[in-house]
């Protein structure tokens, strides 16, 4: 009995509570039955076989997991990870979990094992059979929650979940939407003018350029999502806790993903107190106001709600609450982690910056505002910016968890066989990193996108997938290349950046952390008003 639940739990560690249960507790509750009537003092059956029980299914669960009968035993990896996912939550929780994965792969190939179960690759041939059309559905980090668009395991449930924000994020739509975004971006300018004018200094004031993009991105997307009412711009920070709120549960949900069973048991201790359990709570709460409202213009939440569509096909409130918040995440952080990335790569390489501001200044003579979605796409300069700091710092920088699940056999990838109940990441920010792809991997050189005149060496568009790929792949992609597009020319238009003396900025890059979506630090920059 003891090797039949250790081999259950070696191989398939099952993720869901009744069989933990039933293989941690209610088996060895059972055997120590016959063994309290064997012996003299039978009050110490109990403890004593379940002492020796969890020992041994501890012992023979990690043996096999090292030894060379394992499924994955051929592919090489730290011996931490080998045995446990439990290390990679740590790393997760501690927000290196995009560089340690790169160290790994530096090390050791292409393909390194970081869990019992599961394989990173780095190996962007690989990525059609991925994450393409015929591709793997997503893996278990996203049991136990609420099954949003992001969270949909089921392909087909997942198509089906992706049709409003297939409309919401059309052609159409997004013209729609240029007049929200112009709205808030001239209202992110007025912001820096006031403050760059309060200071009273003739060279311009210190600002966190950081904080003032995710208080754009932020109350750009609440418009979109719930209607509006955040206003951290007006407010000049997150007074309300709005932010605060949405963002608290990234860093514990990020690792625990590793874990993914723990949260339930995580969700019933915390109860009330659970961030997740407020966020919703939150979202209701906008959603059930902006339903009041009714719909005054076809924003996202238009389309997310089904606004135009018979009463019956309407989703319910609690699933417009969460996609509404996965919008406000998905469209704050990244957004805001691209465009302080920008400003950064800027300041590193001065050459870049002017050529930009020339670019910008040309586009967009004195008095005209930096509009026109046509316009701002074929401005090769800002692209290649844009599209280089996504390389470098990307959104989402581990990628999508995906499995081989149960049933379907192995799955052959190039050379590589994946058996069944195996989960694996294609690592996005090692693959952006890799000079096999990339010439100068390391280096901020947005030459390389232009269409002549590019630097010779490698330059692998096809391993360039910031935004994901395939059926998956981020729906708002279009909507944040637009809101990047328009805020840098439009800041880039009326304000000079420069460093602030005294401040490292060469180790702010490696301050980047990744809980899922990338975190940002603070960054500092004297912002002044130009005379153009």
């Amino acid at each position: 009995m003891l090797q039949v639940s250790s081999w259950l739990f070696r191989r398939f560690e099952p993720r869901s509570v009744l069989p933990r249960v039933a293989l941690l507790i209610v088996i060895p509750a059972l055997l120590s039955f016959p063994i309290s009537s064997s012996i003299q003092r039978p009050y110490i059956a109990l403890p004593f076989v379940f002492f020796t029980y969890w020992a041994g299914s501890v012992f023979f669960t990690l043996a096999y997991r090292l030894s060379p009968f394992h499924p994955l035993a051929q592919h090489p990896g730290p011996l931490i990870h080998k045995l446990s996912k439990w290390w990679a939550a740590y790393i997760s929780f501690r927000g290196d979990q995009h560089r340690y994965y790169k160290r790994l792969h530096d090390r050791y190939g292409d393909v390194v094992r970081i869990g019992p179960n599961e394989l990173s690759i780095c190996d962007a041939s690989l990525i059609h059979s991925v994450l393409g059309q015929d591709g793997l559905p997503k893996g278990p980090r996203w049991d136990g929650r609420t099954p949003t668009l992001l969270a949909q395991r089921d392909p087909v449930k997942h198509l089906h979940l992706r049709k409003p924000w297939n409309r919401a994020f059309s052609s159409a739509a997004l013209k729609e939407y240029e007049v929200i975004l112009a709205s808030r971006t001239r209202q992110l300018v007025n912001c820096l003018g006031d403050l760059v004018h309060e200071s009273g200094r003739n060279d311009g004031a210190v600002l966190d350029i950081a904080a003032w993009f995710i208080y754009f991105s932020t109350d750009f997307m609440g418009d979109m999502a719930f209607g509006g009412g955040f206003e951290l711009m007006e407010a000049g920070g997150d007074t309300d806790g709005v932010l605060a709120l949405i963002e608290s549960g990234l860093r514990i949900s990020g690792a625990v993903a590793h874990v993914p069973y723990v949260m339930p048991f995580l969700a019933a201790v915390r109860g009330k107190k659970d961030s997740m359990q407020r966020s919703r709570t939150f979202g209701r709460e906008r959603v059930l106001k902006r339903l009041e409202i009714g719909a005054i213009r076809k924003d996202l939440f238009y389309y997310l709600s089904g606004e135009g569509l018979p009463e019956s096909d309407r989703p319910s409130v609690n699933e417009v609450a969460q996609n509404g918040l996965v919008a406000i995440i998905a469209g704050s952080d990244t957004t805001r982690s691209t465009l302080t990335a920008v400003i950064y790569y800027l300041l590193l390489n001065r050459a870049a910056y002017e050529r930009l501001q020339e670019e910008v200044d040309s586009a967009f003579p004195s008095g005209e505002e930096p509009l026109g979605v046509l316009k701002l796409s074929q401005m090769e300069w800002l692209n290649g910016c844009i599209n280089e700091a996504l390389r470098l710092q990307p959104p989402v920088p581990s990628g999508s968890q995906r499995s081989v699940n149960k049933g379907k056999g192995a799955k052959v990838l190039g050379k590589l066989v994946i058996p069944e109940e195996t989960q694996l990441f294609l690592h996005t920010y090692s693959i952006h990193r890799d000079r096999r792809y990339f010439h100068a991997p390391e280096a901020f050189l947005p030459e390389r996108w232009l269409s002549k005149g590019a630097p010779a060496g490698e330059h692998n568009t096809a391993a360039f997938i910031p935004f994901s790929y395939g059926p998956a792949g981020c729906a708002g992609k279009n909507l944040g290349l637009m809101e990047m597009r328009i805020v840098l020319c439009w800041v880039l238009r009326r304000f000079q950046f420069s460093k602030v003396p005294r401040i490292s900025y060469e180790e702010w890059e490696g301050k980047f952390q990744d809980w899922f979506v990338m975190k940002v630090d603070p960054l500092p920059v004297n912002v002044s008003i130009r005379n153009v």
